[in-house]
């Protein structure tokens, strides 16, 4: 199933059905039969939603997981019995029919209609009715019914790359919600409503209260406790992944700070300048044992009382946009470290790139100290001589100012902030090294380096093996190879995830070789016979059709292919498109306007020449 394979693969951070088991843990032998008669419960629900009793089979898998909460098994009791019983839980979750209307509705609308509603929809996609949304924008259709992994909605909800993620700008949706999204894809992303013309979320025939109007005072700097910084990242984190969606627990559900002061059905949540009577501090404060938050998340008694605090306070807004999502007032850890990275000073960065890299280089080697070399723009650290690094930094410079004149940086911008590390081994097996401990991956025989560049540089560096000064047909000379990864590097300058056969094909345009070298001379025929067992063309361009030891010459090929259609400002067109898009076919159809299939198959016919 696609959902698992979106959670366990690193698509989504946690895990739909596996709860790994802790060494030694052992469940009480009461427990351990507890959970066996609540697996024989679950077994009805399969039975229950092909009879359409689907409310009977909910109260199953809540009754289900009220009971687990009630247990608090400790993480140390948590054995491989437990771990069975959470997977075949979350499978018998998967069975429910997901509803458009009722639970991914109220997903889109709370976080995709601000981009993609009626006015001025980017890319010309609007979600604000199903027919919008089936109907797609110029990137197409973002929903392929049964096929999540397809889907781009899905891909770009959760996508780890804070640039492509949607929504833009905003922290990543909870886990939950993608998975709602993700299965009601699978499940063919059948829409419930009665009019797929109507605003998503309003075609159904119950009617629901409106909400009762609310008051939001903004702060006014007297304040002692904040909002925006010491409540409402713990409500995001803790309370809102059982607060949202269409059918919240308790009936109550807040994805905005209106929604947190209209309160629930039980009465009045939140008073202000009342916290004796705001039934949410009985929650988390007063009561014995404490009712919130349920299940094995802590609240601290810090964060409780400067909630009573706040609310004593008049529960004043300190954010921009009350009606916006509570998520996207909380940074992510992602755009905090952005933050922490933008305040430094250019010395501290440069300063935070040393010490990174002689951390790394602990890690691979740490009995070895390496010897060093400083530029303008780079940091040499390897265990070759000084004399070496310090020939192969003069070229890297020179190399670098040959790739900014050609391709020129914005006014005032520095090539890599902080400097480049660039790592150069005397011996392969110290390179091996950096894939086996870093990246956790094998090393091809005929692959001797790698960049690697992240947002905001926070980490940026070349490892490669000195190779010598020898070129033959069969590998590349040691300033061809540090010139390649320079390249690539400086492709990916921001961060972006581009393709690998774009970036090595880049990157061996740019190595030096000339057009009487034998290596060259070569590509062609190596290239051809890598692609000519590919059978799906349009597959060509993702990522893991090509071994690692193919994509480099055939990304070369492929370059040149693309160039040849359309000239370097085409291929400059499709590079920035791959900067927004994730999705590597559809970036090649919108540049080049034709399918990736045809222009695989184009290729394809030509050998990979």
């Amino acid at each position: 199933m696609f959902l698992r394979q979106l959670f366990t693969t690193g698509i989504v951070l946690s895990a739909i059905v596996c709860v790994t088991p802790v060494a030694n843990a052992t469940l009480p032998p009461e427990v351990r039969k507890e959970l066996s008669e609540l697996m024989k419960e679950l077994k009805d629900v399969n039975s229950l939603v092909k009879k359409k009793e689907v409310d009977q089979a909910k109260e199953i898998i809540k009754k289900v997981e009220d009971r687990i909460t009630e247990l608090a098994i400790p993480e140390d009791e948590k054995d491989r019995a437990y771990s069975t019983f959470k997977g075949q839980l979350e499978k018998t979750k998967n069975l429910i029919p997901v509803s458009f209307e009722h639970e991914v509705a109220p997903i889109l609308k709370d976080n995709c209609l601000r981009c993609h509603g009626a006015e001025n929809p980017r890319a010309n996609l609007r979600m604000d009715t199903f027919n919008g949304i089936v109907k797609g924008g110029q990137n197409g259709v973002p929903v392929s019914p049964g096929l999540p992994a397809n889907s781009t909605l899905v891909l770009r909800m959760a996508s780890p790359d804070d640039q492509l993620r949607m929504p833009k700008d905003g922290a990543k949706l909870a886990d939950a919600d993608i998975k709602i999204v993700a299965r009601w894809i699978e499940q063919k992303a059948k829409y419930d409503g009665n009019d797929r013309n109507a605003p998503i979320g309003e075609s159904t025939e119950e009617k629901k209260e409106p909400p009762k109007p609310v008051n939001v005072v903004m702060a006014d700097g007297s304040e002692t406790v904040s909002f925006k910084d010491d409540i409402a990242p713990w409500l995001v984190n803790i309370c809102v992944g059982c607060h949202s969606g269409d059918t919240p627990r308790g009936k109550f559900g807040f994805t905005t700070f209106e929604q947190l002061l209209q309160g629930g059905p039980t009465g009045s949540t939140i008073v202000p300048g009342k916290p004796d009577e705001s039934y949410i501090v009985d929650l988390v404060l007063r009561q014995e044992p404490l009712k919130m938050p349920q299940g094995q998340a802590q609240l601290k008694r810090s964060q409780a009382v400067a909630l009573e605090t706040w609310i004593r306070e008049g529960a004043h807004f300190d954010g921009k946009d009350a009606k916006a999502p509570l998520r996207d007032i909380v940074p992510t850890a992602a755009q905090l470290a952005a933050a922490e990275l933008a305040a430094m000073t250019d010395e501290e960065f440069a300063a935070r790139r040393i010490a990174e890299t002689t951390a790394l280089w602990k890690r691979i080697s740490p009995r070895t100290e390496g010897t060093t070399a400083t530029t303008t723009n780079f940091y040499f650290y390897g265990t070759v001589s000084n004399e070496r690094l310090k020939q192969l930094s003069e070229v890297a410079e020179t190399h670098l100012a040959e790739l900014t004149e050609r391709f020129s940086l914005p006014a005032g911008e520095q090539p890599f902030r902080g400097r480049l590390a660039v790592f150069v081994t005397k011996d392969r097996f110290d390179y091996e090294e950096f894939n086996t401990i870093l990246m956790n991956r094998r090393t091809p025989k005929t692959v001797s380096g790698h960049s690697t560049v992240s947002a905001n540089f926070e980490t940026a560096y070349v490892a490669m093996h000195d190779v010598g000064d020898t070129e033959s047909a069969s590998a590349l000379t040691t300033e061809q190879l540090m010139n390649s990864l320079l390249s690539q590097s400086y492709l990916t300058r921001d961060g972006a995830n581009l393709p690998d056969w774009l970036k090595q094909g880049f990157g061996m345009m740019e190595s030096g070789l000339t057009s009487d070298s034998d290596y060259l001379k070569a590509i062609p025929g190596r290239a051809g016979k890598a692609v000519s067992t590919i059978t799906e063309p349009g597959k060509l361009f993702d990522d893991g059709t090509l071994a690692p030891e193919e994509v480099g010459e055939v990304g070369y090929q492929l370059v040149k292919f693309l160039q040849s259609r359309g000239g370097p400002a085409r291929f400059k067109e499709l590079v920035g498109e791959l900067r927004k898009n994730p999705n590597a076919a559809r970036a090649v159809e919108q540049v080049y306007g034709n399918s990736a299939a045809q222009l695989g198959q184009l290729f394809l016919q030509s050998g990979g020449k």
